[in-house]
């Protein structure tokens, strides 16, 4: 009787037990280290919480309410766009950002249930954060490593 009430606790405390969900990170980084990219994406599949362009010393944060993700790790197919209007009726300070993973060159290095790595070579095309530069910034591909953990 003992051993029944003992799992029957158990059995009521793993089930009723929140996992919960965890935030990817993602640091992309140029060759040259002149061009850095840093991302959060909520449960890895989710939506993007921050998003932050360094190009030499200069850093365009990104407000990702109009944002969207892809994420397929099978195919090697992570990409991203953000369209960030501070205001929408004057298109004034639009800046946007588009990033697309190198299917080719997507690594899995752990694939755990709760614990994922991912590294990959990415392409990166946006507002340009540097001033007396064009609007746009040239594509940079960068070296990216994406973790999940809970």
């Amino acid at each position: 009787m003992k051993n029944i009430i003992a799992l029957l606790l158990l059995c009521i405390t793993l089930t009723s037990f929140d996992f919960g969900s965890g935030t990817a990170y993602l640091n992309c980084k140029s060759d040259s280290g002149r061009t850095k990219f840093y991302a959060e994406l909520q449960d890895i599949e989710g939506l993007l919480e921050k998003a932050v362009l360094k190009i030499d010393d200069t850093e365009l944060k990104y407000k990702t309410d109009e944002s969207h993700v892809i994420f397929d790790p099978k195919n090697g197919v992570l990409t991203m766009y953000i369209d960030d209007f501070d205001n929408k009726e004057e298109h004034l300070n639009h800046k946007y950002l588009q990033f697309w993973s190198i299917p080719s060159t997507f690594k899995i290095l752990k694939n755990e249930n709760y614990h994922q790595i991912y590294e990959f070579q990415a392409k990166i095309y946006g507002t340009e954060p540097r001033k007396g530069k064009e609007f746009n910034t040239p594509i940079i591909i960068l070296n990216c490593r994406l973790e999940y953990e809970i």
